[in-house]
């Protein structure tokens, strides 16, 4: 007979790897759509897509529309579409399973990150956890092998810093302003920055400073009713996303999540090949042995850690009750 608390953690795992099954689906489209239009035009239309399907939520409460934190929004905004489109630029060139390696990283740029902007204290296994995961990238990033690409898999590096940043920056907004309301101006903001790289750059030439920009700029091409389908399954996918995971935390904690979280990396490997005929390199897997041991590792402190703070919280509480 399953108990009450097992039915939970099997749900709770459940809407997890359903919310990876769909952030692999939504790798797959991107890169499939950018075979054929600009990155900037896959950024618009997934942002597009996923804030116009916010606004039935938005629409039953004229408070969700209000916010205090315009400029911060505004900001994180900025943050998420350079991070994106430095994202999407690697993934035209690079492998699924590269990309998603990479993006394992994002936590130990978090701890790096949280040590220097909210003054944070990086212990010796905190230390040593961050240091063997870099290795791992290194041996990821290894320019001797003939999947190596330097526009590519090195620069979904700079991508998990921003979106490291971007995690600092929502741990500092996440008490003061709503869930729905973060992401529908973030939406928004992410949104119209795309929109202003896809235009300003036909203003300069191809040797200016935003000449990367203007090359996407001037990649776009008309939507079919094919590539309109797709980009409102992206931003379906989007918001579907941030759904399954919200509903896996109501069953388990955060720190549960953590040693099922490599799945994606198996996904990410089947639907490469799949649908792009896509080979594990040699130095994936090896890198991969490194950064997965590492990130657990760390995670596992994390939860340690906050599992110490929330019992002394409670000691404290009762103590002056």
């Amino acid at each position: 007979m399953v108990h009450h608390s097992e039915k939970s953690y099997f749900r709770g795992i459940a809407w997890f790897l359903t919310s990876l099954l769909v952030c692999e689906t939504n790798d797959v489209i991107t890169k499939y759509l950018e075979l054929s239009l600009s990155p900037l035009q896959v950024i618009f239309g997934r942002f597009f897509f996923s804030t116009l399907l916010l606004l039935p939520l938005m629409g039953r409460s004229v408070q969700s529309f209000k916010t205090q934190h315009l400029a911060s929004n505004l900001l994180r905004g900025f943050i998420l579409f350079l991070g994106m489109f430095i994202w999407c630029y690697g993934l035209e060139a690079s492998q699924l399973s590269v990309a998603c390696l990479i993006n394992f990283t994002t936590p130990l740029f978090t701890l790096l990150l949280a040590m220097i902007i909210l003054k944070e204290k990086i212990g010796k296994s905190r230390f040593m956890a961050t240091l063997f995961g870099f290795l791992g990238v290194a041996v990821v990033l290894n320019p001797q092998t003939a999947s190596f690409s330097v526009p590519a898999a090195s620069l979904f590096l700079l991508s998990a810093v921003l979106f490291a940043l971007l995690d600092i920056l929502n741990k500092i907004l996440v008490t003061k302003e709503g869930t729905l309301t973060s992401l529908f101006y973030t939406g928004i903001f992410t949104m119209l920055f795309s929109m202003i790289a896809l235009m300003v750059p036909r203003f300069f030439n191809s040797n200016e400073p935003l000449s990367l920009f203007s090359e996407f700029a001037h990649r776009v091409t008309l939507l079919s009713p094919h590539h309109i389908l797709l980009l409102a399954l992206l931003g379906t996918g989007a918001n579907l996303l941030l759904f399954c995971i919200l509903k896996s935390f109501l069953y388990i904690d955060v720190s549960a999540t953590a040693p099922f979280r490599y799945v994606e990396l198996i996904l990410a490997s089947i639907f490469g090949y799949l649908f792009f005929d896509e080979a594990v390199a040699p130095n994936t897997i090896a890198g991969a042995l490194i950064i997965i041991p590492s990130v657990i590792y760390l995670l596992r402190c994390e939860a340690k850690i906050n599992t110490n703070l929330a019992s002394n919280k409670i000691q404290t509480s009762t103590h002056c009750c």
